[in-house]
C-alpha cells in the first residue's frame, strides 16, 4: 500500500538545503583543524614581536688593503728601476732577462701574467717582429704566437720561429701595404684587352 501519511513523506530539496549543507561542511571542517589556527596565531604573535626589534642600520665598509711589507716595498721599487713586472725581478737579477719558456707560460695563462708577459717580450722579440706582436696582441691570435715556441731549443730557434711567423703574416698581407685577400690587377694579353672573366 501507499503511504499516504504527509508527514512521513520525504520533501524535496531546495537550494537553502544546500547551502545549508554546505555552511555546516564549512564549519566541521574548521572546526577539525585546530593546528592551523594554532600556527596562525603563532605566526601573528611573532611578527608583533619581531616587527618591535629595532634592526640595525648597515653601513658599508670600505675595504683598506692591509700595510705593504718594507720587503714588497723593496721589491717593487727595485722591479721600478730594473723595468720590469715585479713577477720577474728574481730571474732578471739572476739570468739577466726572463727566458722565453717563462714567457710563453705566462702568455698561456692570460690575465695579468699575460699583460706581463707580451710586455717582456716585446723587449725580447727581434725589432721587425713588433708589427706582427700588435698584429697578434689586437686580434687575440694567441695560438699563433705560442706556435712560435721551441720548447726545449734556445733562445735563437724562438727567434727564428717568430721571424718566419712574421715573414708568412708580411705576405699574406700582401707585401706590407695592401689589405688581406686583396688580388692583384689582370694584366692585359697581346691584344692589348683584359682576358675575359669566367
Amino acid at each position: 500500500m501507499k503511504d499516504t501519511d504527509p508527514k512521513k513523506r520525504r520533501r524535496r530539496r531546495s537550494c537553502y538545503d544546500r547551502l545549508r549543507m554546505r555552511m555546516i561542511e564549512r564549519r566541521r571542517m574548521a572546526r577539525t583543524n585546530p593546528a592551523q589556527s594554532a600556527a596562525q596565531q603563532l605566526l601573528a604573535l611573532l611578527a608583533v614581536v619581531f616587527g618591535r626589534v629595532p634592526v640595525p642600520e648597515l653601513t658599508p665598509v670600505r675595504y683598506t688593503p692591509p700595510p705593504m711589507s718594507p720587503h714588497h716595498a723593496q721589491r717593487l721599487n727595485l722591479a721600478r728601476r730594473l723595468g720590469v713586472p715585479s713577477r720577474y725581478v728574481d730571474i732578471v737579477l739572476s739570468q739577466g732577462m726572463v727566458p722565453y719558456t717563462r714567457l710563453f707560460d705566462d702568455i698561456r695563462r692570460g690575465g695579468t701574467s699575460r699583460r706581463d708577459a707580451l710586455a717582456e717580450l716585446r723587449k725580447r722579440v727581434p725589432e721587425a717582429s713588433l708589427d706582427w706582436l700588435d698584429h697578434i696582441q689586437r686580434w687575440s691570435l694567441w695560438a699563433e704566437l705560442l706556435k712560435c715556441h721551441v720548447p726545449r731549443g734556445v733562445d735563437e730557434d724562438t727567434d727564428t720561429r717568430i721571424l718566419k711567423s712574421t715573414l708568412a703574416w708580411i705576405d699574406g698581407k700582401g707585401g706590407g701595404g695592401g689589405t688581406a685577400g686583396a688580388s692583384p690587377a689582370p694584366k692585359p694579353n697581346d691584344e692589348g684587352r683584359n682576358p675575359p672573366t669566367l
